[in-house]
């Protein structure tokens, strides 16, 4: 008994561990990699929005997790070949459990923007949203920061139209 105990608080870390690892770019959250990072910034004018549904890729994580805690569990359920078995068929299941959660998990909404750019080109970016994020309208001006990794669609409603140009230094 106090094997299963051990091997359900062990998943259930493993399980937690693979949660807190689908966390996800937006306008308010930047992935590690991302920080000191150059992000070319283009702007345009949004021309149109739509909501979209965001299916998440599975890592492998809490299907490996399953798969473990399932073995363990499985193998604890008899002795010799039954064991073995148990485990092999845990081991499967658990596989299945895991990988099926984590891609509900990762299912969320997202947004489509619309952008013509300064250049007259137009561009469409899918984006995730989180609760801090300002969902843009059609006619909002903005900026899209371009990285290779992952584009943004910021506002800059906020934003000057015309500055001075900024100050260099001169060599001698």
């Amino acid at each position: 008994m106090v094997n299963k105990q051990r091997t359900s608080a062990v998943l259930a870390a493993l399980v937690l561990i693979s949660l807190c690892a689908c966390q996800y770019s937006t306008q308010t959250r930047y992935n590690y990699s991302e920080v000191g990072q150059v992000q070319v910034v283009q702007f345009g004018t949004v021309v149109a929005v739509r909501d979209i549904d965001i299916y998440g890729e599975n890592s492998g994580a809490t299907a490996l997790a399953g798969a473990a805690g399932g073995a363990a569990l499985g193998a604890g359920t008899g002795n010799g070949f039954s064991s073995v078995a148990g485990g092999v068929a845990g081991a499967a299941a658990g596989a299945a459990l895991g990988s099926g959660l984590e891609q509900a998990i990762r299912r969320r909404g997202g947004v489509e923007y619309t952008v013509v750019l300064q250049n007259g080109k137009t561009i469409t970016v899918a984006q995730n949203v989180s609760e801090k994020d300002t969902i843009l309208e059609i006619n909002d001006r903005v900026m899209v920061q371009i990285n290779g990794q992952y584009q943004r669609v910021l506002p800059a409603n906020n934003l000057p139209e015309e500055i001075e140009k900024p100050k260099g230094i001169k060599l001698k």
